[in-house]
Order: C-alpha cells, then structure tokens, then sequence
C-alpha cells in the first residue's frame, strides 16, 4: 500500500485553533517567567550586584507588558553589564540560565 502525493489541506479553522494554541502557550510561559522574575525583586542589592543585575533591571523587566517575558530583558541587562565590565557573559541556553 502507498500513500499518495497528495498535498494535506489544512482547514481555516485548524490554522486558527494553532495560532490560538500557540499564543496561549507563548501566554502561560510569559506568566510563569514573570513569576519566577519576581523572585529576584526579593534579592537584596549584594545579591543582585552578584549576578550581574541592579534593583532597577528587574523593576524594569516587571514593568513590560504582561504577555512579553521579562527574563529576555534581564539577560540583556547581563550581558550589556558584562560588555562594559569586559567580562564574559553567563552561559545561557533558549533563555534559560546554566552553570557554565
């Protein structure tokens, strides 16, 4: 038995059913990251200064709107601290912090 060549339609709806997955996925992940940035805000300065990040960064990164997720911020904070210090910046995997 084969299959054919036949292209696979996708409806309109199906495509609107994925984009709507998709956002909301993209939503709850935005949610969670806000949530676990928030932890930081509790960091004393020392803290903060240690792992390269000032009080303002992360009030900044809480500041974003909801849906935009503020660790991408902070890591660009990072790295953009560690550029002026000529340090290198921590190793970051899609966004996720790892130990070098």
């Amino acid at each position: 038995m084969s299959r054919s060549a036949a292209p696979i339609l996708i409806s309109p709806v199906s495509l609107m059913l994925g984009r709507l997955l998709r956002a909301l996925v993209s939503f709850a992940r935005a949610v969670g990251d806000r949530r676990e940035v928030k932890h930081l805000a509790e960091f004393d300065e020392r803290m903060l200064k240690d792992i390269g990040l000032t009080r303002g960064d992360v009030e900044s990164a809480l500041m974003e709107p909801i849906h935009h997720r503020p660790s991408s911020m902070l890591v660009r904070c990072v790295e953009t601290s560690a550029r002026h210090m000529d340090l290198p910046p921590p190793h970051a995997s899609h966004g996720r912090w790892t130990r070098a």
